[in-house]
């Protein structure tokens, strides 16, 4: 074998992951916001609800933007788009410094920052996953790490800067994000032989149009198993550190080292499930994340000390994590490569309805009265929601969608 050319490129496709991992950990950026939500509900004089509003318009422009984003680099390098996201996602963060109103508020983060995301985020992920078709399950966990490890680092830092700056804090926030983007932005380029992927075979060139895609029975099964997979564990992720508060009588601090755990968890769950869908699949993974995601959500629900509410947290969050793993590769398998990233960049729409409702959810079934148990009735709301997932699950397995590829497959 002629290892002139392997070699190199094994190289060049390693930066390309590089670049990638260190633009998705950019794109986490969202847990930045909630250490300076009470900082800008005093500078917009705004309701605490209506600041949280600003995640919501976030994602939504985000998801948006994706659309837009994947359609480009389907049909030309993703390059220009790392600059042109970089500098429209660096300067709404740093323009949030500056809202003293709540529409500057819900134009700089959730308008602009959000769209920059949306133009960063999902061609970062689909360009690298076309430099390793051979393990693109693999390369999917580990660049999501990147989404893991983000909320912890710039957690710490948001926190340190709104204690020390205030609100002018999101400047430097705002100026890091575009100087690191466009650091390694320019590294960023699709394959354009199948040498270049390391004498491993290039993805299809064919594959559904979005329109054909959407017209397909798969794709609303698909889209709804994202939203519900997305849906059970964000209603209790997302309101985790109230959920112990009040279960378990502890303080917020306290309470807050299991935002921590559920990291931790977040972060290895997504390293286990890649190398899961190279070895058996994305249904079949799935299926595994939503049987796990009940055992934690049950688990959860009887959980009266520390300890057991901690190993059942981990499994949830674990699981929880693989969600997004899957997606990508499951997309580009069912419907082919040719049109990836605009139908990822649809398909994440599943994301954005999970994130949207399930929070919405939680609130509304949870019961104050209940005391200690005031949470039980969102663990079962989440638990039936994965029980519908998993049956929508069985029926894509039964249609042999998101098999795994074997040898007697290619040939």
């Amino acid at each position: 074998m002629d290892t002139t050319q392997t070699t190199p490129v094994s190289g060049h496709r390693r930066l390309i992951f590089t670049a990638a991992f260190i633009i998705i950990f950019c794109c986490s950026a969202s847990a930045a916001f909630s250490v300076f939500a009470d900082t800008l509900v005093k500078a917009t004089s705004a309701t605490a609800s209506q600041v949280a509003l600003t995640l919501t318009i976030y994602q939504f422009f985000m998801a948006a933007f994706g659309i837009i984003s994947g359609r480009i680099i389907d049909h030309s390098s993703p390059k220009k788009l790392m600059y042109v996201g970089g500098f429209i996602f660096g300067l709404g963060w740093f323009l949030g410094a500056f809202a003293h109103n709540i529409w500057f508020l819900y134009f700089s983060i959730g308008i602009l920052a959000g769209s920059g995301n949306g133009l960063l985020y999902n061609p970062a992920l689909l360009t690298t996953l076309k430099w390793f078709p051979e393990k693109r399950g693999t390369i999917s966990g580990l660049l999501l790490g990147a989404a893991s490890l983000g909320p912890l680092v710039l957690a710490k830092a948001g926190a340190w800067l709104c204690d020390t700056m205030g609100a002018n804090g999101l400047m430097p926030i705002g100026i890091a994000y575009l100087a690191l983007i466009w650091l390694v932005g320019w590294l960023m380029a699709s394959p354009e032989t199948p040498a270049e992927t390391q004498d491993h075979p290039a993805p299809a060139t064919t594959g559904k149009s979005p329109k054909e895609m959407m017209g397909s029975l798969n794709f609303w099964l698909l889209l709804l198993l994202f939203a519900i997979a997305c849906t059970a564990g964000i209603m209790l992720i997302g309101s985790l550190s109230s959920i112990a508060q009040v279960q378990l009588q502890l303080t917020p601090i306290v309470a807050a080292n299991f935002v921590v755990v559920n990291t931790l968890a977040n972060f290895f769950g997504r390293m286990i499930t890649g190398r899961a869908v190279d070895k058996l699949g994305e249904t079949r993974t799935l299926l595994i994340i939503l049987c796990l995601t009940i055992l934690g959500l049950a688990g959860l629900r009887f959980a009266e000390n520390i300890a057991v509410f901690t190993i059942f947290l981990i499994i949830l969050g674990a699981s929880f994590g693989g969600v997004l793993v899957v997606f990508p590769t499951l997309t580009g398998k069912t419907f082919g490569q040719k049109f990836s990233g605009t139908n990822y960049g649809i398909m994440f729409f599943g994301y954005a309805i999970g994130a949207l409702i399930g929070p919405q959810i939680a609130t509304l079934s949870m019961s104050q009265s209940a005391g200690t148990h005031a949470y039980y009735g969102s663990y079962l709301v989440a638990i039936g929601v994965a029980v519908i997932g998993i049956l929508i699950d069985l029926y894509l397995i039964h249609q042999g969608i998101g098999k795994h590829a074997t040898a007697t497959d290619a040939n």
